[in-house]
């Protein structure tokens, strides 16, 4: 129990550590890509600031191999590490950092909520400054979606003087509309003369047409980009379920190379670990965003069954 709350202490302090310094490298480059924007120093702070928080929503898992990297050299460096791997097994080893690595996989499926969430208040802090001046409407449904940009927002006058839609298909703009003349009415937005894109060609329609229902309670939401997500409740349960397998197999191959008895011997080659290490790293944090559209059922399966298999062969040999 005590040497528990040993490692879990020193766990902490190294997270805290490891934070602070990727904070503050975070905040440095924000403010200074900050700094051409059109606000006070105070309000550039404020959006550094978020915007730093962030970028821990994109990439938390380098907060936890960074953490774990410098906890084992501090071990390794007093013979710790020894002692540690001589009287306890690598099963329970594990099972005392279970509940931060379930914090992890839990920040790492929540992450795109926290993300949306930071942007919001960041949209929200601009807009309260007057410079909105475009809004985003994205609308999903498996490999089909559709984008609507309203530019040039007037929030005083409530009028918009550009709208434009395209309908994407595998990654293909199938049919695109833009229109200059607009006017609302009964909280639609119509156009009375727009340019078509269909069939690769282009054409003018001069017609009073409804382009946008509901235009008001869009235009009125704070947010400055607005997603749909029509998928059905049996596609996004599945995509929780391997979402959960992925990472929480991801945080379990890093800490058991962490913790493997290669790690314990004095003539190991420390830069083939972390050159594993990052080679996992990236492979999780790349593999999430590749899309292959008639095959991204079979490739996201075969992406965590290379985990898996990372996972059993570590611990064959421990």
């Amino acid at each position: 129990m005590i040497l528990s709350l040993y490692l879990i202490k020193k766990f902490f302090n190294a997270l805290l550590v490891c934070g602070g310094i990727s904070y503050a490298i975070f905040f440095i480059f924000s403010l200074i890509g900050n700094l051409g924007e059109k606000f006070s120093f105070n309000s550039i702070l404020y959006l550094s600031a978020l915007n730093s928080f962030q970028i821990f929503t994109f990439i938390p898992s380098h907060l936890y191999i960074l953490s774990f990297c410098l906890i084992i050299m501090h071990l390794k460096s007093k013979n710790e590490l020894i002692i540690i791997k001589e009287y306890i097994e690598l099963k329970k080893l594990l099972l005392i950092i279970f509940p931060i690595l379930i914090l992890f996989a839990f920040v790492e499926i929540k992450k795109d909520s926290f993300s949306a969430h930071i942007e919001k208040m960041k949209t929200n802090f601009s807009n309260s400054k007057n410079f909105e001046n475009r809004k985003i409407f994205i609308s999903t449904d498996g490999n089909k979606s559709k984008y609507s940009i309203f530019s040039e927002v007037d929030s005083k006058n409530e009028t918009i003087n550009q709208y434009l839609e395209f309908d994407v298909e595998n990654q293909k703009i199938k049919r695109g509309v833009v229109s200059n003349s607009l006017k609302i009415q009964n909280n639609n937005l119509f156009s009375n003369e727009s340019i078509i894109y269909e069939n690769n060609d282009f054409r003018y329609e001069f017609l009073n047409k409804k382009l946008f229902d509901d235009f008001t309670s869009i235009w009125s939401t704070n947010a400055e980009k607005i997603i749909k997500n029509n998928e059905n409740n049996k596609n996004s349960n599945y995509k929780i379920f391997q979402s959960i397998l992925f990472h929480s197999f991801f945080y379990l191959c890093v800490s058991m190379i962490f913790l493997s008895k290669k790690l314990v011997k004095r003539n190991i080659n420390i830069i083939k670990i972390f050159s594993l290490i990052l080679l996992i790293f990236l492979y999780h944090l790349l593999i999430p965003k590749i899309m292959v559209n008639n095959f991204h059922f079979f490739f996201q399966s075969l992406s965590l069954i290379v985990f898996i298999l990372i996972f059993f062969k570590n611990k064959k040999y421990e």
